[in-house]
Formats: structure tokens, sequence, C-alpha cells
């Protein structure tokens, strides 16, 4: 069942009236009544009138100068750490940072329009240390790949998360063409 309150007030409302007065209403002097009641409480009733709005959700900005440099049999990864969100306040909230890596072969060549299948090849906590293989170095992390194979491409992109679980959009990727170096005359 059904119970509108605007008739339940406005019932006691009338009600009180006749008590007062002790005499009966008349149909249109309780539906003036009614009308003035509504409008003051329905006019001035608690809380802003408007559509509900979504809490806001501060997002990490992404990674924009991944690089990867191959150093002493290993890929150096290494980019600057990011220092505010995608609305401009200021990232306060930096939790880590997710690495991705995709692999494909020299032979056959892989479809250029294709998408990439990226793999997890690390998370990285920013808050407490930094495991062995990364360092962080004016504001840049940097992650070393070891584990690598020859005649391999590897592309690479990194994802920034807040302490709410909240990623940033990919970084900008990084390739590494990983091939046996050519031997030098002294090898032959």
């Amino acid at each position: 069942m059904l119970v509108n309150f605007e008739s339940i007030r406005s019932g006691v409302i009338i009600q009180l009236l006749y008590e007062r007065t002790k005499k009966p209403l008349v149909p249109i002097e309780q539906a003036l009544i009614t009308l003035i009641f509504s409008l003051v409480i329905g006019g001035f009733g608690c809380g802003k009138k408007a559509l509900p709005v979504a809490p806001k959700c501060l997002v990490p900005k992404a990674v924009n100068d991944l690089k990867a440099t191959v150093i002493k049999g290993k890929v150096l990864l290494h980019w600057t750490i990011p220092d505010s969100n995608t609305d401009g306040s200021k990232l306060t909230d930096l939790a880590g940072f997710k690495v991705f890596r995709s692999k494909a072969p020299f032979d056959p060549k892989p479809c250029p329009g294709c998408p990439k299948s990226f793999e997890e090849l690390a998370d990285i906590e920013y808050r407490d240390s930094p495991p062995k293989s990364v360092s962080i170095v004016n504001k840049t992390m940097e992650l070393a790949d070891k584990n690598l194979r020859y005649r391999t491409i590897y592309t690479y992109k990194v994802l920034s998360y807040n302490s709410e679980g909240v990623f940033s959009e990919d970084s900008n990727y990084a390739e590494i063409s990983w091939d046996v170096s050519p031997l030098s005359k002294e090898d032959k």
C-alpha cells in the first residue's frame, strides 16, 4: 500500500485548523490549504535538488616517456615517475607500476596491424623498497629485463596505479629487437 506523506501532512494541518475554529472546512478551503502547504514544504525542503553526481575518481597520468635501451645483455627500461593526476591535481597516493611485455618472433613477421598480446613482467610497489631489478634515480624508474631470447621483438608498456587500485592509461610503447650480435674478427 502506497502512502502519500504530503496528503497525511496536509490532513494533519486541516485537522489542526478544524480543532482551532471548530467549524468544518469547505472543500475549496481544504484544497487551498493543501496547495499552500505543499508549496511551502516542497519549495523549501531540505537538501539540494539536482541529479546525483558520482564521486570524483582520481586517475594517475599515464607515463609518456618510456624508453628501452640494451646494456650488457639486458634491456633497461626507464621512465619518469608521474606527479599529477589526469585532472591536473597533484598525485599524492601513487602506489606502484605494472610493467607489461609483448614477445614476437622475427620470422614469420608479425602482422603489422594486429594487436599485441602483453603479459605482466613486473609489479613494482612504489611505497615499499623496490626490488633489486628496479632503481629510482632523479624521479626516474629503471627496470632491467634479463630474461630475453634471441631473434625476438620485445615491446614494453607501463601503467601506474594509485592506492585505490585505479590504473592510468597505457604508456607509450618501447620496442627492442633482440638478435644475435655479429661475430667480430677475433671470434671467427
